[in-house]
């Protein structure tokens, strides 16, 4: 009997034992299945959010077409907008020619440059060491360009205001506009442009400036564009008036100084001077006359 309870007695603490283990381990695999199951809800949740992401990203980069207001009508005034090329310059903060910014400029655009059919054509183009394929229309300068300096004074003024709005829309710097406009408006009132030659000296003046201005910007030397530098002015004044000078010789001078030669030698040698024969025959007695007289 003892022997009896002492087996028992060791065999119910071995089942007692074992249930311990059993519920132990089924505790640890009930958390791990636990874990499991939130480590997957957890990835669910994750690619679900990249997914919408994903799809709001698209959903924003789909053509979307505006309303328009009841009532509203078009403008009197129908203005054409720049190029797509000047556009994609004043967003680069790049120097631009004003006439892309004048009537001429903005009808050409409408004309040659900015049809629908332009936007499947790509082009590449660089921007701060990068090549980048963007449409032609946007990297393609026009043919029919005109330089500031051969801009009608004129022309210049009217053009620089387009010019400045634009370039707010392109979200350039306050100061930098600012300073421009400044710029322009003491060329415009400068004493040189009563001069006779005044006008194309501001224009000139205006045209190296900016274009200099611009690339000294993005080299990270830039300057202040308002500080007039005398010297360049009067140096770009003596070129002027120099080629100006020479233009006038150049028209005082005849044309064809040889052809005048010649000229000259042929009309001597139309003159038609008798030969000694000539005159012999003309002097001497006519035969039938001098018989009639005989007779």
């Amino acid at each position: 009997e003892r022997l009896l309870a002492a087996w028992q007695a060791d065999r119910a603490t071995r089942i007692a034992a074992w249930n311990v283990q059993k519920e132990v381990e089924a505790r640890a695999d009930a958390e791990a299945e636990e874990m499991r199951r939130l480590r997957e809800e957890e990835e669910e949740l994750l690619v679900n959010e990249e997914a919408e992401r994903e799809r709001r990203e698209a959903e924003k980069k789909k053509p979307k077409m505006n309303t328009f207001i009841p009532g509203s009508s078009i403008t009197d005034i129908l203005i054409h907008p720049p190029s797509q090329y000047a556009l994609q310059k004043l967003s680069t903060f790049d120097y631009v020619e004003m006439w892309y910014f004048s009537p001429a400029g903005r009808l050409d655009a409408s004309k040659f440059h900015d049809r629908s059919q332009a936007e499947d054509t790509l082009g590449i183009s660089k921007i701060d060491d990068l090549l980048t394929i963007r449409p032609i229309a946007s990297v393609k300068a026009s043919r029919n360009v005109i330089p500031n300096h051969e801009l009608t004074f004129p022309d210049f003024l009217s053009t620089k205001n387009c010019f400045l709005d634009h370039a707010k829309k392109a979200n350039w710097p306050t100061t930098n506009l600012d300073a421009l406009a400044k710029f322009f408006w003491f060329l415009e009132t400068h004493p040189s442009v009563q001069l006779p030659l005044g006008e194309r000296i501001i224009l000139t003046y205006a045209s190296r400036v900016c274009f200099n201005w611009h690339r000294d910007l993005k080299a990270g030397r830039g300057y202040d564009i308002l500080v007039i530098n005398g010297h360049l002015l009067d140096t770009i004044t003596r070129d002027i008036e120099g080629h100006d000078n020479d233009r006038v010789k150049a028209k005082r001078r005849p044309s064809h100084p040889r052809a005048t030669s010649h000229a000259r030698r042929d009309r001597t040698t139309c003159v038609m001077r008798p030969t000694t024969s000539d005159a012999a025959a003309t002097h001497a007695p006519n035969p039938r006359v001098h018989h009639a007289s005989t007779t």
